[in-house]
């Protein structure tokens, strides 16, 4: 280890401030969706209940909230990058794994930010038809689904990671693994909410046990040795 790096393990509380930005992240962004979803129906609706759902949506407050669920998973992907950069120090000398975190965490960051069909849809909802506006929200939903893979290959990943090093508790990485192949492959039974839904709770759960971990004890996200057994 260089003079330099040991002085940004001792001196620098960048793990703690990583965590910190996982739990307020993820805070923020689950408060603003379940706050900003009023009857929400279930992924496969109909479509009267899709129209339904995406109509009422037209308030000035569902937007606004719409926009703190933005900033919070912008917040969230600086502690997903910040994770998959820390665990890069331990990932060997090809940092596959750790690269694949920092773009899984991108891609779903990416669908959640950036995803504007509700949006479209609730604005001209008086020029559109019932079957329009579902269409609307199944882009949304389905979109929901697409981003398992790359939530469950972020969790994967990280735990692999943490698993061989040693770095963090191995249970954390045996978590990550199991719940990020769960959660990947839970896109072969979207229709069933509760197949994909706890795969998915569990994820979120690794995601901040692992973000509350780096806050209290910082130590464990940077290592003063690289590497560890399996």
């Amino acid at each position: 280890m260089t003079d330099r790096d040991e002085l940004l393990v001792r001196g620098t509380p960048i793990a703690r401030i990583i965590g910190l930005t996982g739990v307020v992240g993820a805070v923020v962004l689950f408060a603003a969706l379940i706050t900003g979803s009023p009857g929400e129906p279930p992924i496969n609706a109909t479509v009267a209940q899709a129209a339904e759902y995406v109509r009422g949506l037209d308030a000035t407050w569902v937007r606004l909230l719409e926009v703190v669920a933005d900033i919070g998973m912008f917040v969230l992907l600086w502690f997903m990058v910040g994770l998959a950069l820390l665990l890069r120090r331990v990932d060997g000398a090809v940092p596959v794994r750790s690269t694949m975190a920092l773009l899984s965490a991108v891609l779903a960051a990416a669908f959640v930010i950036l995803d504007s069909s509700e949006d479209a849809a609730t604005h001209r909802a008086a020029d559109l038809d019932q079957a329009q506006l579902a269409y609307a929200y199944d882009v949304t939903h389905f979109g929901l689904i697409n981003i398992l893979l790359p939530m469950g290959g972020f969790a994967f990943a990280c735990g692999w990671i943490i698993l061989t090093s040693g770095t963090m508790p191995r249970w954390l990485g045996r978590w990550g693994i199991i719940s990020g192949i769960a959660l990947a492959l839970a896109q072969f039974v979207w229709t069933i909410e509760v197949a994909w839904l706890l795969p998915y709770i569990a994820v979120w759960l690794w995601l901040i046990t692992t973000a509350v971990l780096l806050i209290r004890r910082p130590e464990l996200g940077l290592p003063d040795t690289v590497g560890g057994g399996a």
